[in-house]
């Protein structure tokens, strides 16, 4: 299946670079000699089930005497109450830190320095995973070393507050960075201060967590009913199917978790807010509204678009605001289209603080420019060729797409959701790109967040309406 798939990605990624050449003769592309670019033959996938409901991945790969291990696991940070928000987190990180009773943090630092060996396990929002890469010789013997990790936790207290203390550091430097306020206050914006899609860990919720929350936790989580296990590497397929069906035969079935993804309550409203930071002398501009979601039939066309408008240096945004208007040190954007729950569309910009109002216009002008006019084909051509060049290479390695494969599934995903986007790429158009930009960007409703130093800006903002300001203190 999956040779299937990547052999389609290659020859489709092929057949479109030959289309466009001939469609587009005058292509500043066609200038430069591309070398060909490297397939390799995808063994086949094996996908099996146990009594329990996990669920197995397999794939061969003898390039390399390597085993890479990986098991995503349902549950995340989606479902931790307001009071606890970073339970998940302190999880993902204490099961590796603290390690197990039999070993130990420590004692398990030294066993995988001197096997070569890597285990990892971490919980985000929407998922939790946990790998081992191990050379291939390694794998039976540290196999039970890695379930311990996994089953076992040991949750040591020391490791506990060790854990609390960085992220209570993150806590307090969390308003260092321009960009990161920008972005955790848009997302706020977007979603609202009390949307579970924009909660953030504070010194309270820190405080709440205690070991048995985190030890509920892993109990709900790492059941068979949760679990999905991929493997792939330099492994004999029979004797790799025995050996992960012994370890991981007797987790019980459980109940598998029901992520809670809440609607979003979103009103097309424009607004311009303010964090005043006096440390800087640049403003960092993010502006947009909600985006959408990833099964939208429209998601190639609106891929396409984002890309003419702000996707990389020859983007409409990076040629006119930063290389012909001198405005940007930074221009860049994104129309989000989440699995689980909608996107965010924004389009950002860092810049001067007395072009801050013109590095705004100027964007604004841009995202009206791709509603009324079309894009010429040449662009568009050259937009496609470079897009679906980009996908190829997000996956250059079998454990990648094995990766995303599992991924697929785990979102409910068709298996050949890669496939259909190359071939839906191919056939997006000129009147496809403005169709989209017409019905899913909203100019007029945009919502304006500037982080930057009000004493330097002046009334810059006050064109765009009355300014919220917003408080970023932290809580103590």
């Amino acid at each position: 299946m999956i040779q299937r798939i990547q052999q389609q990605i290659w020859i489709t990624v092929l057949a479109v670079t030959f289309s466009i050449g001939a469609q587009a003769q005058q292509d500043v592309w066609e200038s430069f000699d591309y070398p060909d670019l490297n397939s390799f033959d995808m063994p086949e996938l094996e996908i099996f089930e146990i009594d329990n409901g996990v669920r197995f991945y397999l794939v061969q790969d003898a390039e390399l005497p390597l085993i890479d291990l990986t098991v995503l696991i349902r549950a995340g940070g989606v479902n931790i109450p307001d009071d606890k928000v970073g339970l998940n987190s302190l999880v993902g990180t204490v099961m590796r830190s603290g390690g197990t009773n039999e070993y130990p943090g420590d004692a398990l630092n030294e066993l995988l320095e001197n096997r070569a060996a890597i285990i990892e396990t971490q919980f985000g929002f929407t998922s939790g995973i946990a790998t081992m890469n191990v050379l291939s010789d390694d794998f039976e013997h540290l196999l039970p070393v890695f379930m311990d990790v996994l089953r076992r936790p040991a949750f040591p207290e020391p490791r506990i507050e060790l854990a609390k203390t960085q992220q209570a550091s993150l806590i307090a430097r969390r308003n260092d960075e321009q960009g990161s306020v920008a972005n955790r206050e848009f997302q706020r914006i977007i979603y609202g201060e009390d949307s579970r899609y924009s909660r953030r860990v504070e010194y309270a919720t820190l405080d709440n967590i205690t070991r048995e929350d985190m030890i509920d936790f892993h109990a709900q989580a790492v059941v068979g009913s949760n679990l999905m296990v991929g493997v792939t590497g330099d492994f004999d397929m029979e004797e790799m199917k025995a050996l992960l069906e012994q370890a991981f035969g007797d987790i019980p079935a459980g109940e598998q978790n029901e992520l809670e993804f809440p609607e979003v309550d979103y009103e097309f409203e424009p607004g311009i807010y303010f964090v005043d930071k006096p440390d800087v002398n640049q403003s960092y501009i993010l502006m947009g509204h909600i985006g959408g979601m990833r099964d939208n039939p429209d998601y190639a066309a609106l891929q396409v678009m984002n890309r003419v408008l702000s996707g990389g240096f020859s983007s409409r945004l990076m040629q006119v605001v930063r290389s012909e208007m001198g405005l940007a040190y930074s221009v860049f954007g994104s129309y989000g289209s989440g699995v689980y729950f909608p996107g965010t569309f924004s389009a950002g910009v860092m810049t001067q603080s007395e072009t801050t109002s013109e590095a705004i216009n100027a964007i604004v002008a841009q995202i009206e420019r791709i509603q009324q006019e079309p894009i010429s084909e040449e662009e568009l051509n050259q937009t496609k060729e470079q897009f679906l060049n980009t996908l190829v290479f997000q996956y250059p390695s079998i454990s990648s797409v094995l990766r995303e494969r599992m991924s697929n599934d785990y979102a409910g995903l068709p298996p050949d959701t890669f496939e259909r986007l190359v071939e839906e790429v191919r056939q997006v158009t000129v009147a496809d790109v403005q169709s989209v930009a017409q019905r899913y960007l909203r100019p007029e409703s945009l919502r304006i967040l500037v982080v930057g130093n009000q004493a330097e800006l002046g009334d810059q903002l006050q064109q765009y309406g009355d300014v919220q300001p917003i408080d970023i203190t932290i809580p103590e």
